[in-house]
């Protein structure tokens, strides 16, 4: 699998750009230059026409797909959402000119509504898939699109840029977590559950079952403190904050 080149889609309605992506993508040795567009109808054609070509062959897990956050009178986030609902294994990063922190959130979150759609209507639909990375443009480059690809597609994770980690840190201004946060923070980090966090952090109810409550709470602390917003039951939040944390204790690879 290591030794296969991962399909890659590039898109981007600047044709400059677009082509200066696209020979980094053909100059990476992981990656395989699959196809470019250049708006979010095409792109979808382009999905729609491989996914019913390969129905009974799952040929987009894997696939790699670099989308410019803004298409036009199109916007990258909603299409690669649009693209999701096609083909669910599909690993899809978004790039763009400036670090932003809310465009971050935005990019992960996995649970919203529609707009003129009511909540409660919404959650009929099911809870929407995240996207899986948030790259700068300015730094797009082989060895960067290798690193992408390692951790998107080979490791199965999301990225993002440190750049924009960085963005987030200076925005913090010397502020620091309590020690009971930093454990916390830690242990979200690590993938644990809420209920695994609160039996190792000694959260428990007179039954010595894990006690959500006062877990819960410590959790909105770390949100606020890292400035995520959004909704409670968002799962994108809780990827946003293991980047965050990782970020704040220096314990993300270079």
């Amino acid at each position: 699998m290591q030794d296969t080149a991962i399909p890659t889609i590039v898109i981007d309605d600047t044709p400059v750009k677009r082509r200066g992506v696209c020979e980094f993508v053909e100059e990476t040795s992981q990656l395989h230059l699959y196809a470019q567009t250049g708006d979010a109808t095409s792109t979808i054609q382009l999905i729609e026409k491989i996914s019913v070509e390969q129905a009974l062959n799952p040929i987009l897990a894997g696939w790699l797909i670099l989308c410019d956050l803004r298409l036009g009178n199109d916007n990258g986030v909603e299409l690669g959402r649009s693209l999701l609902a096609i083909a669910p294994v599909l690993r899809i990063v978004i790039y763009t000119q400036d670090p932003s922190w809310t465009l971050a959130a935005e990019v992960f979150r996995r649970e919203y509504t529609r707009r003129g759609t009511l909540r409660s209507a919404s959650k009929r639909a099911g809870r929407q898939p995240g996207l899986h990375g948030y790259a700068l443009f300015n730094n797009i480059d082989p060895t960067y699109l290798e690193h992408i690809a390692t951790i998107v597609v080979r490791r199965n994770e999301t990225f993002i840029d440190q750049e924009v980690l960085n963005y987030l840190l200076k925005r913090l201004r010397g502020q620091r977590l309590t020690p009971r946060q930093e454990e916390c923070a830690s242990l979200i980090a690590r993938g644990l559950s809420n209920d695994e966090i609160a039996l190792r952090m000694g959260f428990l109810n007179t039954g010595g079952k894990p006690n959500i409550g006062p877990l819960e709470n410590l959790v909105s602390e770390l949100y606020t403190f890292f400035a995520i917003n959004g909704l409670p039951s968002d799962p994108g939040r809780r990827v946003l904050l293991a980047h965050a944390y990782e970020a704040y204790a220096g314990l993300r690879a270079e």
